[in-house]
């Protein structure tokens, strides 16, 4: 039986591979008789009269593998020019001289960062593990206590140095820390994973959607989640971008669309989610992306485009409207990341400033990202992602029918999340209100409009771009700005923002700034740096000033990386280096 099979078998194959040559011979004769095709063929038969098979076969399957290459190499999302610096650059690495001297100047940097990085209080006691004994709860709050000494925190905020990062602030502050930290505290054994178990705890999360969506326009089948922050909020609406392509559109490589000066938080999603990033340069005086670029990026495997309201670096709100009618000729979504604009842009009509459209009163916007902890003045560990409808929101959801301890699933990322930030979001935007966001609004644009007005005045500043929300930035054309940062960040203790790509400083005006004399500290310390800086402008900068600097000079991306990686790392160090000791 074995061996009639096997018979049968290689006489079918026979028959097949006969019938296949014989089509072939004669599609090529076909061929022949078209005037141009066979004089190509008749060529390249004379070409190849003293090549063996095997040689003629093997060219061949390599002259299709070139092509493969080549074909790749031209639709990847990335440009030849980068693919092939990121080439040449990953050769060079390998010479070992040229890594030895990487990696030396890498150790060098590291041993930097843990001097400057690495403090704590006097007498303190490191520790390595778990104490052999607990401590009471008088001591720890001793402890807790000195850090906050050492810190100083509040004596910075209070007197409104901090660029963004702590965004309440006012007259107020005291009292609404209190009354937060009571809510806090009441719920810091919830957890949204159990609704069965915190049924209020639900509601409340549902109303903090609802409340923002209702301030973003959202229509009767808008929706929403909660998140831990800006990051995770982008980072599942690209999944949810990413899983509906492919059901919907059958996209198997997908690619986003978005300014270059997008938030990294679409990089790391892009990263997580395999999706390819095509960047787009912004107008160099505006600093608004360029929608005619956009178009011209976007390609059948594009999944959605972005824009910022405003973009972070310095503070420019992208065209959205156009962006909303690109999105819809091209049939793909629009992601508006409203993180830093969050409980500003929705109110500054009522708060008496123009504005353009942004959310969802354009029928292109799919998803908006909002971040209550910013001017929501929520806690650290809140956001807000909206959706136009039910079906998209539904492609961010993570669903296992078939685990033997039940059937599970979570909307976000986390399984098990913080209840105590969903009843202090909760809290913080009941106890504002609309008249009480409409009013911080006005007060924070106000503030930044005039620390714009005060910079145009500083002989050697000039803006980046006009501030439209609440960041202002600024640059020299007299003077190497990154000097700035040694004077006015660490002689005058102002904490602000050094970017990149130009090199410029920014400031994120907050809640704190609000306190009397603040805005003209503020520009009285700049006039008095910028003067210093203009008086010695031929001077480069030194330091980390000058390592900075430097970094934006370096084609090799990669070695910068290194360089972070050094600095993560040292964010986990708790030995202080001896000469840092306090």
């Amino acid at each position: 039986l074995i061996s009639s099979t096997h018979s049968a078998i290689l006489d079918f194959s026979r028959i097949k591979i006969d019938t296949m040559a014989s089509a072939i011979t004669d599609l090529v004769l076909s061929l022949e008789t078209q005037p141009i095709i066979g004089q190509l063929l008749i060529a390249f038969n004379h070409m190849c009269r003293h090549l063996k098979a095997w040689q003629v076969g093997g060219s061949s399957i390599l002259v299709y593998l070139l092509v493969v290459r080549l074909r790749q190499i031209l639709t990847d999302d990335i440009s030849v020019l980068e693919q092939v610096k990121s080439f040449v650059f990953r050769i060079a690495r390998k010479i070992p001289q040229v890594q030895k001297k990487i990696d030396s100047e890498v150790v060098k940097t590291r041993a930097s960062f843990e001097h400057s990085m690495v403090k704590h209080p006097e007498n303190w006691n490191i520790n390595h593990a778990l104490p052999d004994v607990g401590k009471s709860d008088h001591e720890i709050m001793d402890i807790v206590g000195t850090v906050v000494d050492f810190e100083k925190v509040a004596d910075r905020q209070n007197a409104g140095k901090v660029s963004g990062t702590i965004y309440v602030g006012g007259e107020n502050f005291a009292a609404y820390s209190a009354m937060l930290t009571k809510v806090y505290g009441v719920f810091s054994w919830s957890n949204p994973l159990h609704p069965g178990v915190f049924p209020g705890l639900r509601q409340m999360e549902a109303e903090v959607v609802s409340m923002v969506k209702t301030a973003f326009n959202g229509k009767e089948k808008s929706c929403g989640v909660m998140t831990s922050g800006g990051t995770e909020s982008i980072v599942m609406a690209l999944k949810a971008y990413r899983d509906w392509a492919r059901d919907v559109k059958g996209i198997t490589k997908p690619n986003i669309v978005m300014p270059r000066t997008a938030h990294p938080a679409f990089d790391k999603g892009c990263q997580y989610f395999n999706i390819g990033i095509r960047r787009v340069q912004e107008d160099s005086t505006t600093r608004k992306v360029d929608v005619a670029a956009m178009r011209r990026a976007a390609n059948s495997n594009t999944i959605c485009l972005v824009g910022s309201a405003p973009q972070y670096p310095h503070g420019a709100v992208d065209p959205i409207a156009d962006l909303s009618a690109l999105a819809l000729e091209l049939g793909v979504g629009l992601h508006v990341d409203c993180c830093l604009g969050s409980f500003l842009v929705p109110f500054m009509r009522k708060a008496g400033f123009e504005f353009p459209d942004f959310d969802f009163t354009l029928p292109g916007v799919t998803t908006i990202s909002c971040d209550t902890h910013k001017y929501g003045y929520a806690p650290k560990g809140s956001s807000v992602l909206l959706y136009s409808n039910h079906k998209l929101r539904s492609y961010q959801y993570s669903l296992f029918t078939d685990w033997p301890g039940g059937i599970y699933g979570t909307p976000t990322i986390a399984g098990s999340r913080a209840g105590a930030l969903v009843a202090a979001t909760w809290a913080s935007l009941m106890h504002h209100g609309e008249s009480g966001y409409v009013q911080n609004t006005k007060t924070i644009i106000d503030i930044t409009r005039k620390i714009a007005e005060g910079i145009k005045k500083i002989p050697g500043l000039k803006l980046v771009c006009t501030p439209e929300v609440s960041v202002v930035a600024w640059t020299s054309d007299v003077f190497d700005i990154n000097r700035m940062s040694a004077n006015l960040i660490d002689k005058k203790g102002w904490d602000l923002n050094v970017l990149q790509f130009p090199s410029s400083i920014h400031i994120a005006i907050t809640m704190a700034h609000s306190n009397k004399g603040v805005a003209e500290s503020f520009l009285a310390d700049l006039a008095e740096c910028t003067a210093e800086l203009v008086a010695t402008k031929d001077v480069k900068a030194e330091g980390s000033a000058a390592l900075y600097g430097m970094s934006q000079a370096i084609p090799d991306r990669s070695i910068i990386q290194d360089i972070m990686k050094a600095y993560m790392d040292t964010m986990y160090v708790t030995d202080v280096p001896e000469k840092s000791a306090h």
